[in-house]
């Protein structure tokens, strides 16, 4: 499959050969032109007396029709008019980003914007990945067929022909958005914790005038998982967990969100090797197979997708010596989740965890079916 050329999650890159790629600068919104008057209530005064003695004649006021002509053009101009609605938020990575309508066409450049789209009730014109990773199809049901896939390589020519009005990636992906602001505003979403990500929905639900349909499914993230981690056996946050891929020597760092999520939720502490951050700015890393006999995770989250390997079927002797392979406290991971890109991904990928951990009080792994809108 093509993403398995190399690893996973890395920066989006751009075809080689594009034309001119110019970076659109936004400027900032300004503040609000219209005035706001003042709260406090009006005292009406009364006409002094002395008005009603007031000369008949008014000759003192009467002005010549040349004085009239001069003060009227030297009056400045009044004309009344309303400033252009516009919708100012500021992404993951600290840029204001503004719109003067409501976004509609929306293209997706990372899998967070999959999770982030479908959540909200919203079908992207053109998402970057496509066929059984992220499982597409559990997102947008049969719409999902009809969305082009752009790839992990792609041109701004090619994303201009989709006609954006909003492109969404995350934060890490600054040069890729360097190139393709200049086809439409791009906000990042800083998927590094959970309250980051509602962030990120909260603002997109604004950009797109889905500003309820953000709030519902913040507020469904938060009942789904309120009790989830009621009935752990004590000392469950001491579980050692490791969240990688089932064919490589590839696993998360200490940076994704799910991990800190577990970490929060009392239900497990992943282990990491002692590696700096990946080159590709995502939350993966190499290790030497030595790392995982050391480490020896309790509950393995194997990330995994069509043909690739399932824990059935890895091989490699370092995972078969671990107490989660003996024990098969193994969730095979059918999406992006335990990344923790998206709130959905997150509710999908705890309850899979979960069930391989404690499968006797978690008897089902979950379905993302359970966590989307009625109307998805």
């Amino acid at each position: 499959m093509a993403h398995r050329a190399s690893p996973r999650f890395r920066h989006m890159r751009l075809a080689q050969g594009v034309g001119l790629v110019a970076v659109l600068v936004l400027a900032a919104c300004g503040g609000d032109a219209d005035t706001e008057t003042d709260g406090a209530t009006a005292t009406t005064i009364a006409a002094p007396a002395a008005t009603a003695a007031a000369p008949a004649t008014t000759a003192a006021a009467v002005v010549t029709e040349a004085e009239a002509t001069a003060t009227t053009a030297a009056a400045p101009e009044t004309t009344s008019t309303t400033a252009a609605p516009t919708l100012t938020v500021t992404d993951g990575s600290g840029r204001e980003i503004t719109l003067d309508q409501r976004a509609e066409r929306i293209v997706c450049l990372e899998d967070n914007c999959t999770d982030l789209t479908s959540d909200l009730g919203i079908v992207p014109v053109a998402h970057h990945r496509g066929g059984t990773w992220g499982t597409a199809a559990a997102y947008y049901g049969a719409a999902a067929a009809d969305i082009p896939i752009i790839g992990d390589r792609t041109s701004v020519e090619e994303i201009a022909a989709f006609e954006p009005d909003l492109i969404i990636a995350r934060v890490g992906q600054e040069e890729v958005r360097d190139a393709v602001e200049i086809v439409a505003p791009v906000y990042l979403v800083d998927i590094g914790n959970i309250q980051t990500l509602k962030e990120g929905w909260t603002d997109v639900g604004l950009l797109t005038g889905r500003q309820a349909e953000a709030e519902e499914a913040i507020h469904r993230f938060e009942h789904n998982i309120e009790h989830f981690a009621d009935e752990l056996p004590a000392g469950a946050a001491d579980t050692r967990v490791a969240v990688g891929f089932g064919d490589t020597n590839w696993m998360i760092w200490d940076s994704s969100s799910f991990c800190e999520f577990l970490h929060d939720q009392g239900a497990g502490t992943c282990v990491f090797p002692a590696q700096p951050e990946s080159e590709y700015g995502s939350p993966d890393s190499e290790f030497a197979w030595e790392f995982i006999v050391e480490a020896d995770p309790e509950v393995w989250v194997m990330i995994t997708w069509e043909g690739s390997a399932r824990a059935d079927s890895v091989t490699e002797a370092a995972w078969l010596e671990t107490t989660a392979h003996r024990e098969g406290r193994i969730c095979n991971e059918d999406s992006a989740g335990s990344f923790g890109h998206g709130l959905l991904m997150l509710q999908w990928a705890y309850q899979c965890y979960l069930n391989a951990g404690w499968p006797s009080i978690y008897d089902h792994p979950g379905d993302l079916d359970v966590w989307l809108p009625e109307d998805h």
